[in-house]
């Protein structure tokens, strides 16, 4: 029972303090909820970015020319042996010239044509060092990949992120100086108060539990708000966005998105985190007991 009364105790003194805060509240929780909207976008669009760079580097292929001479299924096993190879398709050159000859009407000539090799990788980020190994083959005689798309891509996800963090680092430092504000606001106003509980002995986190407790509950519903922002602008654009990926890279799947539940909670997590640190650090500086 004493735990119950305990617990209702600073219930009732976080609705009060919550009540003292006015329109500090408000103000609280809208920047708090900016940032987080911010860093959730920054997630949402790198992540989603990460899965179109991954769904491209798997489809992403590397042709290795053979030597002459050169079984190439034999080469082909070596190669399937290499880190981060996810398949090798043969193209002996016969297939390779009848193609030529059908497309292009060629002449009859002996065939000039390699056998090639079609080499599809896990992952985009591999591509460099799967050439670098393939050169290293002596049966290999050029290696060809395009990569541009891919590097561009990664270094704007890079650059997004960055920017991201920066914003976000930012106007988190704003909100934790809002928050400050506004606990030291409440302290000032529950002064006496707080002096005659501290004389009387009543325990410290008795007193600074509310204070702690109202930070955490504009975290969260900051990243409520947030995160129904990025939902809302998240449905709005996935289709758009989704239909013009598609048609820019046909094999792509559909479901590259980054879900929603895992942003909103990191945004709960951290707007929590930052909400109760801004209370507790201010609590701390102005509550002497």
């Amino acid at each position: 029972m004493r735990q119950l009364r305990i617990l209702a105790g600073v219930a009732t003194e976080t609705v009060q303090g919550l009540k003292q805060g006015g329109w500090s509240n408000w103000l609280v929780v809208s920047i708090l909820a900016i940032a987080l909207t911010i860093f959730g976008g920054v997630l949402q669009l790198t992540m989603t970015l990460k899965n179109v760079v991954s769904a491209w580097g798997s489809q992403l292929e590397i042709s290795a020319y053979l030597k002459d001479g050169f079984d190439p299924r034999t080469v082909a096993k070596e190669v399937s042996q290499l880190p981060n190879v996810k398949l090798v398709e043969i193209v002996p050159k016969e297939v390779a010239w009848q193609e030529m000859q059908a497309a292009f009407k060629v002449a009859a000539l002996n065939n000039p044509l390699p056998n090639t090799l079609h080499i599809q990788l896990n992952s985009v980020d591999s591509v460099e060092r799967t050439a670098k190994s393939l050169r290293a083959i002596n049966t290999i005689e050029h290696v060809r990949y395009p990569l541009t798309v891919a590097q561009n891509l990664n270094r704007f996800r890079h650059f997004i992120e960055a920017a991201g963090i920066a914003v976000t680092a930012a106007l988190t430092a704003a909100t934790l100086m809002v928050i400050g504000n506004t606990i030291q606001l409440v302290i000032q106003s529950r002064n006496r108060e707080i002096e005659i509980q501290s004389l009387m002995g009543v325990n410290p986190w008795y007193i600074k539990g509310p204070l702690v407790l109202q930070g955490i509950i504009y975290g969260v519903v900051s990243a409520i708000l947030a995160t129904s922002v990025i939902w809302a602008t998240d449905t709005y654009i996935d289709c758009y966005v989704t239909g013009q990926l598609i048609g820019f890279m046909p094999l792509i799947q559909s479901n590259l998105g980054y879900g929603m539940l895992p942003t909103f909670i990191v945004l709960l997590l951290l707007g929590a985190t930052v909400g109760a640190s801004g209370s507790a650090w201010t609590s701390g500086r102005f509550i002497k007991i």
